[in-house]
């Protein structure tokens, strides 16, 4: 393979994106390490993480390695959850801090994402700035007996399990004894999630909650582990399930009938039931995705007459709009939902611990509580799939945009909703193309600008299938 010599052909959608040991190498990331290094200067302070998986685990002392040449000290969290590494972050005053990671990336595929003193992720101007360094060979070496030092950081993952909880109703949530299926799909989240929720008085029900480099180098979480997740809710009577990214970034939640609730269902249900925000000041503003539905604009207007204000959904850009907005609520439409009292960016955990309290507070079930949601006016077809091929479908369809480039066509942006591929087409609307979690279909969902463009939004999603399956 060609050598790599600007970092702009390997980063995709804002982050630095490649084939573990093959595009992205241990001399690569060293050569990146040396390169942020000397973006951040000589003493500067960097928390390092990663997920599971020896890939990771490699690329990562790798980096370390060019980082600490330039003088840069490093806090290592080893393994941990981004929201973690964002936490600490802010909490020990880094001026940066790198995660090595799958997220629900294609097999064999390694994210390499940079976050800022505030664990917001690194805009183009801050990735441009780096490159400059790495494609013009720039990077500004410490002398021998300054060289940076690494240390870890102890106790780390129990200062953030103390935390996190302190920013809701703990009292209220211990007296409900509420049941919880939780998925940490083989990632750090299980570190931390299934121990927060217990130590709430919830019964925890967590799968795939351990280490194993063999299934963290596979996609997940996939349809087998989301269906495993919705049969144990429904068997075991419980009023939740998680489905979390291998990140810990996002979530898919499950009501107790098996049903998997929308981003805009879930933006709707902290809008009126969160008791902060359901009492907003009229005209507070809201960030969401400039691809989200048109109902839930409707609603946060008929509620409480809320302005609404959209984004790119870019890494960092509804972080950064929600501080310069002084918003009260951010979401995207890929299941990331951001509480500014908490911190600028998305973390599942929090999300999680938010509908409990909502759980606790309303004394009703989830499916209940969405039921009186409007509903968006959408076209919908179903196309029968094999058994064999269902499973599979959503990494082959990953692998077909991603060999078709589809997401760097100027009038074609697409996103991933974990469970299926959101495809957003300019002047026409979206689609949303996903399994069924209940039978053999592949579901087509679209919103268009017209009913008209709805139709051609399913027929664009239709060809797409069929050829993504060949």
């Amino acid at each position: 393979m060609d050598i790599i010599t600007d970092l702009s052909t390997i980063i995709k959608r804002g982050r630095i994106q490649g084939i573990g040991n093959k595009e992205i190498t241990p001399e690569i990331v060293s050569k990146i390490g040396g390169s942020v290094g000397s973006f951040l200067g000589a003493k500067g302070i960097m928390v390092v993480a990663r997920e599971f998986n020896n890939n990771n685990r490699m690329l990562k002392r790798g980096f370390i390695s060019g980082l600490m040449s330039t003088g840069v000290n490093i806090l290592n969290l080893h393994s941990a959850p981004v929201p973690v590494l964002q936490f600490c972050i802010r909490r020990f005053g880094a001026e940066s801090g790198v995660y090595f990671g799958n997220g629900s990336a294609s097999d064999g595929i390694v994210q390499i994402r940079f976050f800022d003193s505030s664990g917001i992720e690194y805009d183009k101007s801050n990735l441009e700035s780096v490159n400059e360094y790495f494609k013009n060979n720039k990077i500004e070496r410490a002398n021998p007996w300054n060289v940076g030092a690494i240390s870890d950081i102890p106790h780390t993952q129990d200062i953030y399990k103390k935390a996190i909880p302190q920013f809701i109703n703990r009292k209220l949530l211990n007296s409900k004894n509420l049941v919880v299926v939780v998925d940490c799909s083989y990632g750090p989240s299980s570190i931390v999630v299934p121990s927060i929720l217990t130590e709430l008085k919830n019964d925890c029900i967590a799968i795939n909650a351990y280490e194993n480099d063999q299934k963290a180098n596979e996609m997940y979480p996939n349809l087998r582990s989301i269906k495993d997740v919705v049969n144990i809710v429904k068997a075991s009577h419980a009023h939740l399930g998680i489905v979390l990214d291998s990140d810990g970034s996002r979530a898919l939640y499950i009501d107790e009938t098996g049903y998997i609730l929308t981003y805009e269902e879930l933006m709707m249900l902290f809008l009126k039931y969160d008791k902060e925000l359901s009492t907003a000041a009229n005209g507070s503003s809201i960030i969401i995705s400039k691809s989200s539905s048109k109902v839930l604009e409707q609603f946060a207007i008929d509620l409480n007459d809320l302005k609404i204000l959209k984004s790119k959904n870019f890494p960092g850009e509804i972080s950064r709009s929600l501080r310069e907005e002084r918003a009260i609520l951010g979401g995207s439409d890929t299941y990331k939902f951001y509480f500014p009292k908490y911190g600028p960016f998305s973390d599942a955990t929090f999300t999680t611990l938010k509908i409990l309290e909502i759980l606790a507070s309303q004394d009703l079930p989830l499916s209940v509580l969405i039921r009186s949601f409007p509903r968006s006016v959408h076209s919908y077809k179903t196309i029968p799939i094999s058994k064999e091929n269902i499973l599979h479908f959503v990494s082959k369809l990953k692998d077909y945009i991603g060999k078709k480039d589809i997401g760097l066509e100027k009038n074609i942006d697409f996103q991933d909703l974990l469970i299926g591929i959101k495809i957003i087409v300019k002047d026409l609307g979206w689609v949303v193309i996903s399994p069924s979690v209940h039978v053999n279909n592949i579901e087509l969902t679209a919103e268009g600008l017209d009913p008209h463009k709805s139709e051609e939004l399913i027929s664009l999603a239709t060809e797409c299938v069929e050829k993504c399956q060949k």
